[in-house]
């Protein structure tokens, strides 16, 4: 995610057109906040209100063509800023007519708008869509391992924002590698089911392959996503 938003924040500055985007993975209610947070730090590092994220939000209904083209009246109006993101969530909702209806748009999206569109794949989208965005599959095959001991730590430092028995288990005690991998794939686990730390999980993940695969030091690594958590208690 970092590599795209430093590549769009590059053609913003350039006052270059950015192709739209099409984000793809099976979970999708995850997949939206990812996406939105993302559009939320393009704006903060552009110095835009967030005001300016347009999202037709996901409600499982079809999106009708009447539907699709009220919502893209924004992009009619120039904004005053820089740019101006359009999320459009689960855009197979669309049927075929209000897909056709996005091709002008998508196809000359205009240097102050970005579209962000999310779906589980490419299924039930037109080709002549495909050829129009950029499509990035969000693959992160987080590991679904929790251990219970470490899950109720967890769970207890943030509902009681104390993190001091989370704090005292790791610095106190000596450790072997394969606990500080099952206390990343737990807290990869929690922050699924919970929704926080969303924006971290990729970066969490490739610390956990790097542990597994190129012996970067557990323990210096946990003992930073720890005090990340102890960072956004505070």
């Amino acid at each position: 995610m970092n590599n795209i938003k430093t590549k769009i924040l590059e053609k913003v500055n350039l006052e270059q057109e950015i192709s739209p985007f099409l984000f793809m993975w099976e979970n999708l209610e995850l997949l939206n906040q990812k996406i939105e947070n993302l559009a939320q730090e393009i704006l903060e590092e552009l110095d835009i209100p967030k005001i300016n994220i347009f999202k037709l939000e996901d409600n499982s209904e079809i999106i009708k063509v009447k539907d699709i083209k009220e919502f893209l009246q924004i992009t009619d109006s120039k904004t005053p800023y820089r740019l101006q993101i359009i999320l459009i969530e689960n855009f197979s909702r669309a049927n075929l007519q209000s897909q056709n209806s996005c091709l002008k748009k998508l196809e000359e999206p205009g240097i102050k708008n970005l579209y962000f569109l999310t779906n589980k794949s490419e299924s039930w989208i037109l080709e002549t869509i495909l050829s129009r965005v950029q499509t990035k599959k969000i693959n992160l095959n987080i590991s679904e391992n929790k251990n219970n001991f470490f899950y109720e730590l967890i769970e207890n430092s943030l509902k009681e924002k104390n993190p001091k028995n989370l704090i005292s288990y790791f610095f106190k005690n000596k450790l072997e590698k394969q606990d500080y991998i099952s206390f990343l794939e737990t807290l990869i686990k929690y922050s699924k089911e919970n929704f926080i730390f969303i924006d971290y999980l990729d970066e969490i993940f490739d610390d956990l392959h790097m542990i597994k695969t190129n012996n970067l030091l557990a323990k210096i690594t946990t003992d930073k996503w720890i005090l990340r958590i102890i960072q956004d208690l505070a």
